[in-house]
C-alpha cells in the first residue's frame, strides 16, 4: 500500500502481472432505454415549433413581409439557376432516403426501421396539419405564381413541407442505430435540402424551420415511446478499456442496483487475475444529458446554487477521483480509487476498489444500529472540517461493510472549499433521508454522537424543501404523505388543524434545537423565486394591462356617486364578506374531514386575491390545494375536494342560469338562452381515449397508472362517497354552491336600485347569468373587462338607463371584485405567517 491514504497504486490492483487470456464478461443483453438526449431534442424542437406557430398567429401580416422580403431575393435569382437547384434537391429527396432504408436493412437494423417508419409518418401528419392550419395565413399571395412553370424531375412545389418533416424525423429515429458519422451526413443532407428550397422559392422559410422542428419532436416522441439503445459504452469497450490501462482482467460482470439515480453511470464488478476485486463506474453521454435536468432545476430554484458546469464523462470521473483523494486525506471512510480511464464511444470509467458491503438504502430501519449510524456522521464530520461537500449525501451511496465500517461513495457532486449553504444542505440532506427509518430522535442522536452540536446545528436554516432538491425531497414527501395516510386511517370525520399535516422536517428542526441547545434559527432564502417575486410580476403585468383602461371610467363613476343613493351602495358592501362565506361552506361541504370555519373562511379571502390575477380561477384552486395538503389531507383526496368546488359552482350556475332565463322569458320576450353546441364532444372523447391508449399500451403509461393514477382515483371516490353518506355536507355543499352566485345578484340588483334603476330580482339574476358565461370564455383574471361589458349590455337591454346601467355595473365591481384585492393580499400574508399554506 501507498503511505498516502485515499488512493490505491495501480500496481496493487494489478499485481504486477502480465496480460492474460481474454477476460469473461458477464452482462445482461442491451435492452431499449428512453434516453434524456430525446427528451431534450423533443423539448427544444417543441420550443421552435411554438415560436414559429405563435409568430405566424400573432403577426401574420409581419412574417408575410419578411418571407416575401426573402420571396423576392429568391426570384432575383436566375431561373436556370433555380430549376437546377431545384432539381438537386429533389434528386436527393428521392435517392437519400432509399439509401438509408437500405443501410438499415444491410446492418438488420430491424428494431430501427420499426421506429423510423412511424416517426415519419407522424413527422408528415404534423407537418401537414401545422402549415394548412398555422402557418397558411402567413404565406405571401405571390408565392404560387412564382411557381408556375418551374421545376425540374417535377412540381418545384416538391419536396413540400410533409416530405421534409418526414425526413426529418426519420433521421431522429434511426439516429440512436448509425454512427456519428452517418448521423451528421444524414442531417446535413436534410438541412441542405430545406435551406437550398427556400433559396429556390420552393418551399417558404416559416415552413421550412416548421418542418425541421416537427422532425424533431415526432422522431423524439417515437423514441421516448418505444425506447432506443442507451448512449453508454458496451460492456466489451469497457474491457478493453480497463485492460489498456494495466489492469489484467480476469472477468467483469455488470451489478444491476436498483438505487442508482439518472445521471449515475452503470456499475461493474471486476476481478483481475490475482484475485483483486475491484468496482468499476462507467459513464456515457446518455448520463450527461440527464445531468442537464438536474442542473437545470438547481439553477431555476436556488438563488445560490453553486454547481459547476457541463463536464464531459471524463472529466467527471477525473473530478470525483480527485474528490476521494482528498476525502480519503481528511480521514473519512471513502470509497478507495485506484484510476480513471477513457472508454470507446464517448465514455469513461472509475476503478475503485470493491468491498463485501450493502448500500445503506438496502438495510430495514430495524437494522440500522447506532454503530452504523454514528459511524457515517463521523466520516461527513471529517468532510464538514475540511469544506469538502458531498452535494449527494444519501443512504444509496453510502456502503456498509459487515462489521459496521461504512465507507462514502458518489463524489461526483462534491466541492472543495464548499459554501455553508453546500456544507449545511449536506448536514440536512443525510439526516432528513436516514430519519425516514429509522426516525427523527434516532437519528438526531447519532448525528449528534458523530458531528458534535455545532456542526449539527449548522444544519437548522436548511431543513427545509429546497435544500433537499431531487432525491431526498422526494423521500421525505413520501414519509409524510404515508405518515398523514395512517393518522387518517378509520376516521373519516376526524377533525384536522390547519398546518397541522406530519412533517419530517419540522420534527427534524425540534429534535435538533433540542439536542444542541441552539437558538431557534430562522431558515435560509435559498429560493430564486418566492410567492411575493411571482405576485410581483403579476400584479404589475395585471395593472399595466388590466387595471390602468378601467380608470378611464373614474371620472364617471364619481359623477354617478354624486346622485347616488348611499344606503343602497352601502348595502352593497357586505356582499363581498358574505361571498367568502359562502366559499368557505362550499370548501368545508367538499371534504369528510372536518375543517375549522376560521381559518378556513381566511384562505379563502386569500384565494380570491389570487383569482383576481390568474384566469380561470387556477391560483385560487392552487391556494386551496395547498391548504388542505397542509390540513394532512391526502393528495388525491384535496385534490378531488378542489375539483368538486369546481363541479358543484358550474352545476349550480347551470341550474340557476336555466332557472333565471326561464322565469324572466316569461316576462320579457327578448331573454332567451343559447347552449354553447357540442362540436367538441367527439374530438374531446378521442383525445381522451387516444391517451389511455397510450397509457395502457406503453410500459411507462402502466407503470404511472398504477403509481399515481389508481392511488389517486382511490382517494377521490373514497372522498366522494365520503360526503355523499353525510347529510350535513350535503347541505353546506348545496349552500355554497347556490348561495355564492346567488349573493352576487343580490349585490348586483342593490347597485342597480342605488342608481334609480328599478330592476326585478330575476331579470337582475338573468343578466348576472348571461354575463358570467361570456366572461368565462374570457381568458382574463375573473373575467375582467368581458363580464363589466356583459352586465352594460344586459342592464340597457332591459331597460334600465344606460348612464345608470354603467354607473351601477362600476360601483358593483368596485365593492365586490376590487375590494377584494387590499382584504385578500393581507389575508394571504396572514395565513402564510400561521403555516396553513
Amino acid at each position: 500500500m501507498s503511505e498516502r491514504p485515499g488512493i490505491i497504486p495501480l500496481s496493487v490492483a494489478a499485481g504486477g502481472a502480465q496480460a492474460a487470456a481474454a477476460p469473461v464478461i458477464d452482462a445482461p443483453p442491451p435492452r431499449d432505454v428512453r434516453r434524456a438526449a430525446d427528451l431534450v431534442r423533443l423539448l427544444v424542437s417543441g420550443t421552435v415549433l411554438v415560436m414559429t406557430v405563435l409568430s405566424a398567429a400573432v403577426a401574420p401580416a409581419s412574417t408575410r413581409r419578411m418571407q416575401h422580403g426573402l420571396l423576392d431575393a429568391a426570384t432575383a435569382l436566375p431561373p436556370g439557376l433555380r430549376d437546377g437547384v431545384v432539381g438537386a434537391v429533389q434528386a436527393v429527396a428521392v435517392v437519400a432516403p432509399v439509401v438509408a432504408i437500405g443501410v438499415l436493412v444491410a446492418r438488420r437494423r430491424g428494431d430501427a426501421i420499426l421506429r423510423v417508419v412511424p416517426a415519419a409518418a407522424l413527422g408528415a401528419l404534423l407537418a401537414w396539419s401545422v402549415t394548412h392550419l398555422a402557418l397558411k395565413r402567413a404565406r405571401p399571395g405571390l408565392w404560387p405564381q412564382v411557381l408556375v412553370g418551374r421545376g425540374a424531375l417535377v412540381h418545384a412545389g416538391w419536396p413540400s413541407a410533409a416530405y421534409l418533416a418526414a425526413c426529418a424525423a426519420a433521421v431522429v429515429a434511426a439516429g440512436p442505430w448509425l454512427d456519428t458519422r452517418l448521423r451528421r451526413t444524414w442531417w446535413t443532407l436534410t438541412v441542405a435540402c430545406a435551406v437550398l428550397s427556400v433559396a429556390a422559392a420552393a418551399i417558404m422559410p416559416l415552413e421550412a424551420v416548421a418542418a425541421l422542428a416537427v422532425g424533431g419532436v415526432a422522431g423524439s416522441a417515437v423514441l421516448l415511446l418505444a425506447g432506443g439503445p442507451a448512449d453508454r459504452p458496451a460492456p466489451q469497450a469497457v474491457a478493453d478499456a480497463l485492460v489498456a490501462c494495466g489492469i489484467p482482467l480476469a472477468a467483469l460482470r455488470e451489478t444491476p442496483s436498483p438505487d442508482r439515480r439518472p445521471g449515475e453511470g452503470v456499475r461493474y464488478g471486476a476481478e483481475t487475475t490475482t484475485g483483486a476485486r475491484l468496482t468499476v463506474q462507467v459513464l456515457g453521454p446518455e448520463d450527461r444529458h440527464r445531468d442537464v435536468f438536474h442542473r437545470l432545476a438547481r439553477l431555476t430554484l436556488l438563488r445560490h446554487p453553486a454547481d459547476t458546469g457541463a463536464h464531459s464523462p471524463l472529466a467527471t470521473v477525473e473530478h470525483e477521483l480527485l474528490m476521494l483523494v482528498f476525502a480519503g486525506r481528511t480521514g473519512a471512510r471513502a470509497a478507495e480509487p485506484v484510476i480513471a480511464y477513457p472508454v470507446a464511444e464517448g465514455g469513461s470509467l472509475l476503478v475503485t476498489v470493491e468491498h463485501a458491503a450493502r448500500p445503506l438504502s438496502a438495510f430495514p430501519g430495524e437494522e440500522i444500529t447506532d454503530q452504523i449510524l454514528t459511524g457515517v456522521w463521523t466520516s461527513v464530520g471529517r468532510l464538514q472540517k475540511h469544506r469538502l461537500a458531498h452535494r449527494a449525501l444519501r443512504p444509496e451511496h453510502i456502503l456498509v461493510e459487515p462489521d459496521g465500517a461504512s465507507r462514502l461513495t458518489a463524489f461526483a457532486r462534491a466541492r472543495l472549499g464548499a459554501a455553508p449553504d453546500a456544507l449545511g444542505s449536506d448536514i440536512a440532506e443525510l439526516l432528513a433521508t436516514t430519519a425516514t427509518r429509522v426516525g427523527a430522535h434516532r437519528a438526531t442522536q447519532c448525528a449528534l454522537a458523530g458531528l458534535g452540536p455545532g456542526p449539527l446545528a449548522t444544519a437548522l436554516p436548511y431543513l427545509q424543501p429546497l435544500a433537499l432538491l431531487g432525491p431526498a425531497q422526494r423521500e421525505a414527501a413520501r414519509y409524510d404523505q404515508a405518515r398523514a395516510r395512517v393518522a387518517g386511517t378509520g376516521a373519516k370525520r376526524r377533525t384536522v388543524r390547519p398546518g397541522g399535516r406530519p412533517s419530517l422536517l419540522r420534527d427534524l428542526s425540534a429534535e435538533v434545537t433540542a439536542a444542541t441547545g441552539a437558538e431557534p434559527t430562522r431558515l435560509a432564502h435559498l429560493a430564486r423565486f418566492t410567492w411575493k417575486s411571482i405576485f410581483g410580476l403579476v400584479g404589475a403585468f395585471l395593472v399595466l394591462h388590466l387595471v390602468l383602461p378601467q380608470f378611464a371610467n373614474a371620472p364617471a363613476v364619481i359623477t354617478a356617486l354624486r346622485h347616488a343613493d348611499w344606503w343602497w351602495v352601502l348595502a352593497v358592501l357586505p356582499v363581498t364578506f358574505i361571498s367568502q362565506a359562502f366559499s368557505t361552506c362550499l370548501q368545508l361541504g367538499t371534504i369528510p374531514a372536518r375543517l375549522p370555519f376560521g381559518p378556513t373562511y381566511e384562505v379563502q379571502f386569500a384565494s380570491s386575491f389570487l383569482n383576481r390575477i390568474t384566469p380561470s380561477n387556477v391560483g385560487g384552486m392552487a391556494l386551496n390545494l395547498r391548504y388542505l395538503q397542509k390540513t394532512g389531507i391526502e393528495t388525491g383526496a384535496a385534490t378531488a375536494s378542489v375539483g368538486l368546488q369546481s363541479l358543484a359552482g358550474a352545476a349550480s350556475n347551470a341550474v340557476l342560469a336555466a332557472g333565471f332565463f326561464a322565469w324572466a322569458g316569461q316576462h320579457h320576450a327578448g331573454m332567451h338562452l343559447h347552449l354553447p353546441p357540442g362540436r367538441y364532444v367527439l374530438p374531446a372523447i378521442a383525445l381522451t381515449l387516444a391517451a389511455a391508449g397510450l397509457l395502457g399500451v406503453t410500459p411507462p403509461g402502466r407503470r404511472f397508472l398504477h403509481e399515481k393514477v389508481w392511488p389517486f382515483l382511490r382517494a377521490a371516490v373514497s372522498t366522494l362517497t365520503g360526503i355523499a353518506s353525510d347529510p350535513a355536507k350535503l347541505a353546506l355543499l348545496v349552500t355554497g354552491a347556490l348561495g355564492l352566485p346567488l349573493i352576487q345578484v343580490v349585490g348586483l340588483a342593490l347597485s342597480v336600485r342605488a342608481f334609480g334603476g328599478d330592476l326585478p330580482f330575476v331579470q337582475a339574476g338573468a343578466v348576472y347569468m348571461a354575463a358570467r358565461l361570456v366572461a368565462n370564455a374570457a381568458p382574463v383574471p375573473g373575467g375582467l373587462g368581458a363580464l363589466e361589458a356583459g352586465l352594460i349590455a344586459g342592464l340597457t337591454a332591459l331597460g334600465v338607463a344606460a348612464g345608470a346601467a354603467t354607473s351601477a355595473v362600476l360601483v358593483y365591481r368596485l365593492l365586490t371584485f376590487w375590494l377584494n384585492v387590499p382584504l385578500g393580499a393581507l389575508a394571504l400574508g396572514l395565513v402564510q405567517r400561521k403555516g396553513y399554506v
